[in-house]
C-alpha cells in the first residue's frame, strides 16, 4: 500500500512547520517541504525537502510536475494570498490535492485556523442562513490556554529575515510578499516597542474618557495592518488611509452630533505606520476634532463595554464584537457577512439605525466556526499540542477519503499535456 504524502509550503514564521512534518511522518506520512528562501529552509525539516530557485512565472509548472511525482495528496500552507499560494491553489485543484490553508484563529486566543479552498474571504464553508440554523450550538471553549506569544513571534522574525537576508544570492528570484530586509524589520520592531510605551500614557488618557465621558456614545474603528492580504485582496481600498478617510467623511456627515469615533492602531502595524497626524489634520478639516479619538493598546475587551458599534474592513475583530453582541458594519469582504449577524446596509445608515445582532443566528456560526475551523493551540507555543490536534483535525476533516493514483491521473492526459519542466531546485537531505 502506498504511504499517504503531503507538501508543506510557506508556514508562520518559527518552527511550527518543522513540528507539523515530524508530527504527521511520526504518524506514516511521507512529508515534503518546499523552500523558497533561506528563512524557510532554516524552519523546516521533512522527509523530502526541496529549494525552489526558480522563477515566479515557472512555479505553476514546477508544482504540478512535483504533485504528480511525488503522489501528493494534500498541500498545507500559511496565507493563501501570498503569490506562490494563489498560484498553487488552481494547479492543487487541477490534480485533486487537498489544499490545506493555516490562518491566525477566527476565534482567538487560543485558537488556529485551518480550512481546506481558503480562508477569510476565500472561504467556501456553507454559511448560508439556512445551514447556520441546522447548527446546535455549543460551548465554543478550547480546553488549553495558550497565553502571549510576542517574544517568540520577535526572535523567530529575526532569525527568518537574517536567514533570508544572507541567503539572498541563492533564492535570487525570490519574491516576498513583504519587504524583508533584517534591519529595517529590526528597526520597525524596536520602534513598535518605543511606541507602545510613548503612547501609554495618552492611551490611559483615551481609555478613561472612553469608558466615562463617552461611554456607550462613541463608535469603535480596529484597523488593520497596512500590507495585510485582507486590505490588499479583500477590501475596495488602495490604504489603511483612504479607508479611515471614508469613515471620518461619512461620520462628520450622517452621524449624530453627540456621538464619537475612536479609531485604533493595530498592535502588530504599530512600527510600521502611524495614523495620528493624518487623523488629526482631517478632524480639524472636518470641524470634529472633538469627537475623534485615535489609541493604540487599549485592550479591546475592555473598549466592547463601551462602545456602542463597530466598523472594520474585514478583520476578525469583528467576530469578537459579534461575540459581545454588537452592532458591526463590514467595509470590506468577509464570510461572517451574513444577514442577520452584521449590519447589510450602508455605512450611512450605521450611524443612524445600526442593526442589531441576531444572538441565536451568530450563536449557531460561532459554534460551527469553533467545530468546524478551529484547532486549539498556537503557531508559536505548546507545539506538542498544536500538532497533535493539527493532524487529528486533517485526518477527521480534510483527508481525501480516496485519491486517484498520480500515475493514473497522468496516463489519462495525452502526452502532450504531462508537464516538462526542467527542474530548478536543488534536493537537500
Amino acid at each position: 500500500m502506498t504511504q499517504s504524502a503531503v507538501l508543506f509550503l510557506q508556514g508562520p514564521l518559527g518552527p511550527f512547520f518543522k513540528k507539523l512534518a515530524r508530527t504527521f511522518s511520526k504518524a506514516g506520512y511521507v512529508t515534503h517541504k518546499i523552500n523558497f528562501n533561506g528563512g524557510d529552509r532554516l524552519f523546516s525539516w521533512a522527509n523530502v525537502q526541496t529549494h525552489y530557485t526558480g522563477k515566479p512565472a515557472d512555479w505553476a509548472a514546477f508544482l504540478k510536475q512535483y504533485l504528480v511525482e511525488h503522489r501528493i495528496e494534500a498541500v498545507f500552507l500559511m496565507g493563501d494570498c501570498r503569490y506562490y499560494h494563489r498560484t498553487a491553489k488552481p494547479v492543487c485543484n487541477s490534480l485533486d490535492v487537498r489544499f490545506c490553508v493555516f490562518e491566525e484563529g477566527y476565534l482567538r486566543p487560543d485558537t488556529i485556523t485551518l480550512e481546506p479552498h481558503g480562508v477569510n474571504s476565500l472561504s467556501q464553508m456553507d454559511l448560508s442562513q439556512e445551514n447556520l440554523e441546522k447548527i446546535t450550538p455549543c460551548l465554543a471553549k478550547s480546553d488549553h490556554t495558550i497565553g502571549g506569544t510576542m517574544k517568540r513571534r520577535t526572535l523567530y522574525a529575526a532569525l527568518y529575515y537574517w536567514a533570508s537576508f544572507f541567503s539572498r544570492d541563492e533564492f535570487s528570484e525570490y519574491r516576498h510578499h513583504r519587504a524583508t530586509h533584517p534591519v529595517k524589520e529590526g528597526f520597525y520592531w524596536l520602534r513598535g516597542f518605543a511606541r507602545k510605551w510613548l503612547f501609554k500614557s495618552y492611551d490611559k488618557q483615551a481609555q478613561f474618557r472612553l469608558d466615562n465621558e463617552f461611554d456607550q456614545r462613541f463608535y469603535l474603528v480596529p484597523l488593520q495592518v497596512h500590507d495585510d492580504s485582507q486590505m490588499i485582496f479583500h477590501s475596495p481600498y488602495e490604504s489603511v488611509k483612504a479607508f479611515i478617510q471614508e469613515v471620518m467623511v461619512s461620520f462628520w456627515k450622517h452621524a449624530d452630533s453627540d456621538k464619537v469615533l475612536c479609531l485604533k492602531h493595530h498592535p502588530m502595524d504599530r512600527g510600521y505606520t502611524e495614523y495620528g497626524k493624518f487623523i488629526e489634520e482631517l478632524a480639524i478639516n472636518l470641524g470634529i476634532q472633538d469627537r475623534v479619538l485615535y489609541c493604540h493598546d487599549i485592550p479591546l475587551p475592555d473598549l466592547y463595554h463601551h462602545t456602542c458599534g463597530v466598523v472594520t474592513v474585514n478583520s476578525t475583530v469583528g467576530i469578537s464584537a459579534l461575540l459581545h453582541h454588537l452592532p458591526t458594519k463590514l467595509m470590506g469582504r468577509a464570510f461572517y457577512d451574513i444577514e442577520g449577524i452584521t449590519h447589510q446596509g450602508s455605512l450611512e445608515s450605521f450611524w443612524k439605525e445600526p442593526q442589531p445582532v441576531d444572538r441565536t443566528l451568530f450563536k449557531q456560526l460561532h459554534s460551527f466556526l469553533f467545530q468546524k475551523t478551529q484547532i486549539n493551540g498556537s503557531f508559536f507555543k505548546h507545539y506538542g499540542l498544536t500538532c497533535n490536534n493539527s493532524l487529528k483535525f486533517y485526518e477527521d476533516f480534510l483527508k481525501p477519503i480516496s485519491i486517484t493514483q498520480p500515475s493514473e491521473r497522468d496516463s489519462e492526459r495525452p502526452s502532450s499535456e504531462r508537464p516538462s519542466v526542467p527542474s530548478p531546485y536543488s534536493s537537500a537531505a
